[in-house]
């Protein structure tokens, strides 16, 4: 009988109120398992449900329900009218760099003058002096920021000094002091410009792309009232691009963005769009999906702020030229190429570090490296969460500065930004942001080990270095394979796009027999298997990517519990219908 050999993997089976799932499955005639994940998901009314499942734009929210939209309409479409240059200045992220792309094309579309812009890494985060100056030179009377921001608080003051305003639109946290902006669009403000509390809550899942869609929404309804239903289409394809690669929670009207998004972005007529979509081969794709972006579309766009210059990407995104966008792609194509080997070496190097003994009993394990871009290490703190089981801050060291910079991932029930906000208040943090999951953060050299020692204690309640185990959420038990079908795959395409707070639901499934295993593909890392579950008269095709070893020891006749997804599977004009294994583990029935 199968043993297994590694650790064991934790199942945390959800348990949904029944009573509201049959309340779902009378009310919208749908399966028992599909109101289930619904119930799972927060969504709990048949109204809400309605709305989950058939995302409408015409639903869209009030813009001006964020705090600061008011004032900001006001200055941009002065701006707008009055034939003002106005300077649009993006970040060096894919959220940023999308934002940017957004302003610049909608403001243009109303007819203002723009100049865009997106700063390289090494100039800094957020509005700096440089990017004040740029706007000087270039003879604007407006700066509209586009993802940053909310803590310029000198770079708005120089700004002001110089003669030009501020309209501020971020999704950060704002620091202690806004900045003396004529404007700020923020979710996160919590002072008078707040008009309604749990309004501006609910708009804390925004990224930047979304507030500077949602305040060019409204300056789009008050300078030119019947091109806004237009704008509202044409932008989404930028607004999914942003929201998915920053991470966003795809729920509530984050979830109406990616849904139209994914397919504004099949039919986009950017020729910067097209080209990444040729160059992966979606060019005829009817739809693109989530993992595309998360992927292939996002990692290209955000490879060129990652390897030094932003700007290819923010040129890819608007210009009109096919030739242009043809050789950008190319361009980034080799930088994304760079930027992978980059990120193979952090891991190997910040593994090597993870090994060693005074890190064995870290809760958090903060590791540095002098030689780690900034803006690689985030990628390479995941990987280290799933080798390790426990939260990861990797952090590249400017000597020059004695400065630490780098990227937070979490583990389990930590909540890393509560962390931060702690050592934060101790005085040990420059600037930081970021969510539960993940977040940036900048230490001074001098505030390390203080920084590492204040981690491993807040995750004291949390993290428990006796049980590492990785944690898998299942949705619901399928104790009869017969629920496996088609009609069910078509209700769980509703339930698309998954991403953050809506993830690609997980079943399981008790007492299911093996009847064949073998090691497939380049590596032999791939265990491919038929199983028969409960009550099928058939078999299953199941794949368990990156456990090819488990063959060694999981015989024909076994049998096991599976936790697993379902996926359709189309191979020369046959379609079927596998099972995408996540864990195995001896039955207990």
């Amino acid at each position: 009988m199968y043993d297994a050999s590694s650790p064991n993997v934790k199942w945390q089976i959800a348990t949904p109120d029944q009573a509201a799932v049959d309340a779902l499955v009378r009310a919208l005639d749908l399966s028992p398992i599909t109101a289930t994940l619904l119930i799972n998901r927060g969504v709990r009314t048949p109204e809400d449900a309605r709305a989950f499942l058939s995302p409408d734009v015409a639903n869209l929210s009030d813009p001006y329900r964020l705090p600061g939209m008011e004032p900001a309409v006001d200055r941009i479409a002065s701006a707008v009218q009055n034939k003002e240059k106005i300077f649009v200045h993006g970040d060096y992220d894919a959220d940023g760099v999308t934002a940017a792309a957004l302003c610049v094309r909608a403001l243009e579309s109303l007819g203002a003058e723009v100049v865009g812009y997106v700063p390289r890494r090494s100039d800094g985060y957020d509005l700096q002096a440089t990017g004040v100056q740029r706007a000087k030179d270039a003879g604007a009377s407006l700066i509209m920021t586009a993802d940053c921001g909310v803590q310029a608080v000198e770079s708005v003051a120089l700004a002001k000094s110089l003669g030009i305003d501020v309209v501020v639109t971020d999704h950060h946290r704002p620091g202690k002091t806004l900045p003396d902006a004529c404007a700020i669009v923020n979710p996160y403000r919590d002072d008078d410009a707040v008009r309604d509390v749990a309004d501006a809550l609910s708009f804390r899942d925004f990224v930047g792309v979304a507030v500077a869609y949602k305040t060019l929404d409204a300056v789009t309804e008050r300078v030119r009232p019947s091109a806004r239903t237009a704008f509202r289409h044409h932008f989404l394809d930028l607004v999914a691009l942003g929201t998915v690669q920053d991470m966003a929670p795809v729920v509530g009207e984050n979830r109406l963005f990616v849904t139209h998004g994914l397919t504004a972005l099949a039919s986009s007529k950017r020729k910067g769009i097209q080209a990444i979509l040729a160059h992966y081969d979606l060019g005829n794709a009817t739809t693109i999906t989530a993992e595309d972006i998360g992927y292939k579309l996002g990692p290209l766009l955000n490879a060129a702020g990652r390897m030094g210059d932003a700007d290819l990407a923010f040129r890819l995104l608007t210009t009109r030229d096919a030739l242009e966008a043809e050789q950008l792609t190319a361009d980034l194509v080799g930088m994304n190429k760079l930027r992978k080997q980059e990120q193979t070496r952090i891991t190997t190097e910040a593994s090597v570090l993870a090994l060693l003994p005074e890190n064995a009993d870290r809760r958090v394990l903060v590791l540095s490296g002098e030689a780690w871009r900034s803006g690689l290490i985030g990628v390479a703190a995941g990987n280290l969460v799933g080798l390790y089981n426990r939260p990861v801050i990797l952090l590249g060291y400017n000597k020059e500065r004695d400065e630490y910079h780098g990227s937070a991932r979490g583990f389990g029930e930590f909540h890393m930004l509560n962390a931060l906000n702690v050592c934060a208040d101790c005085g040990m943090l420059g600037r930081y942001g970021g969510h539960s999951g993940a977040a940036g953060v900048s230490i001074k050299g001098a505030h390390f080990e203080a920084f590492r020692d204040k981690l491993h204690e807040l995750a004291a309640d949390t993290i428990d270095l006796s049980d590492l185990s990785a944690t898998i959420s299942v949705d619901i038990e399928i104790p009869d394979g017969r629920a496996l079908t088609w009609e069910l795959m078509d209700e769980l395409d509703r339930l698309e796009p998954w991403g953050r707070g809506n993830e690609e639901p997980t079943f399981a499934t008790r007492g299911v027999r093996v009847v064949s295993v073998k090691r497939v593909g380049a590596d032999s890392n791939t265990l491919s298997l038929w199983l028969s579950l409960p009550g099928m008269a058939g078999n299953s095709k199941a794949v368990w990517f990156k456990n090819g070893a488990v063959a060694e020891t999981l015989l024909p006749g076994d049998r096991v519990d599976i936790a697993y997804r379902p996926k359709p599977n189309e191979w020369n004009g046959n379609t079927s219908l596998d099972l995408h294994v996540k864990d195995i583990r001896p039955t207990t029935v």
